[in-house]
């Protein structure tokens, strides 16, 4: 069977996205979408996205890591939309799409794409003294997909980001369901830096929407901070995350702010 493909990337985190809409369904089992995914035999990246018919939405979003396991993606979301609207697959800006986690707000503007992040948890603390001595006050947030947070003293502990996120992910406490694994250093009041360790893909990826926007409340919930937007630098470029944030610390109207952009399209036989 050959299939049609476009490649996108949001801030360096790359996907295969796919037409499946309007009767084009198809039936990817796991070891075609690991073919897919896959950098040496496949087209290669950090996830495939099925844009489907959804009978509420404007369209439904079905997110595989490249292990084939699904979840929420952020940035995949975001490039989702992108390619969902330029393609004129849909025609209403902003619009609503269909995820694993639920239904989410989108809007375009040019190649910047913010989505409303429906699906935030508690922020809990962790223990993490038993761990790497380069980790600081360490926190666990479910954003869509769940998100070990913790931060660091400078870049060089960053580096640490494979051995620390192997050593967490596979952990007693995660190695069942899995959990993404993220260092991040303060910029400033209202920025931060960092580096995500992903589950499903098994290592680093360049940029993870999902953990920008758990490492950006988590950050907006130190005692320190004030306003409503944080700067999150990734490796693979810069993301916004804004929100509301009451009393009580309760975190609403999140949105992932950043760009979307096609690489290319093309067709792959599998």
């Amino acid at each position: 069977m050959v299939i049609s493909f476009y490649k996108y990337q949001g801030t360096g985190n790359d996907f295969v996205v796919i037409n499946s809409f309007q009767g084009k369904m198809l039936d990817l089992d796991i070891s075609k979408i690991q073919h897919i995914c896959s950098r040496k035999f496949g087209v290669g990246s950090d996830g495939l996205i099925l844009i489907k018919e959804s009978s509420r939405h404007h369209f439904k979003m079905d997110f595989y890591n490249p292990d084939g396991s699904q979840s929420f993606c952020g940035n995949g979301a975001r490039c989702a939309v992108h390619f969902a609207l330029t393609s004129n697959m849909i025609t209403e800006n902003p619009c609503v799409f269909e995820a694993i986690d639920g239904a989410h707000k989108a809007f375009v503007c040019q190649d910047e794409v913010k989505i409303e992040m429906s699906s935030i948890g508690k922020i809990e603390r962790i223990d993490s003294s038993q761990q790497s001595k380069k980790m600081k006050d360490s926190y666990f947030l479910n954003t869509g997909s769940p998100h070990f947070a913790s931060y660091v003293n400078n870049k060089v502990d960053m580096e640490s980001i494979l051995e620390i996120g192997r050593e967490i992910r596979f952990s007693e406490a995660y190695r069942k369901n899995g959990v993404n694994v993220n260092l991040m250093i303060k910029q400033g009041l209202n920025a931060i830096e960092m580096r995500t360790y992903e589950r499903g893909v098994e290592g680093e990826t360049l940029s993870c929407g999902t953990g920008a926007t758990a490492c950006a409340l988590i950050h907006a919930n130190q005692k320190d901070f004030e306003g409503n937007v944080v700067e999150v630098k990734t490796r693979g470029g810069d993301l916004k995350v804004s929100f509301d944030k009451s009393a009580d610390g309760d975190f609403t109207n999140v949105f992932l702010i950043g760009p979307a952009k096609q690489i290319f399209n093309g067709q792959i036989e599998i």
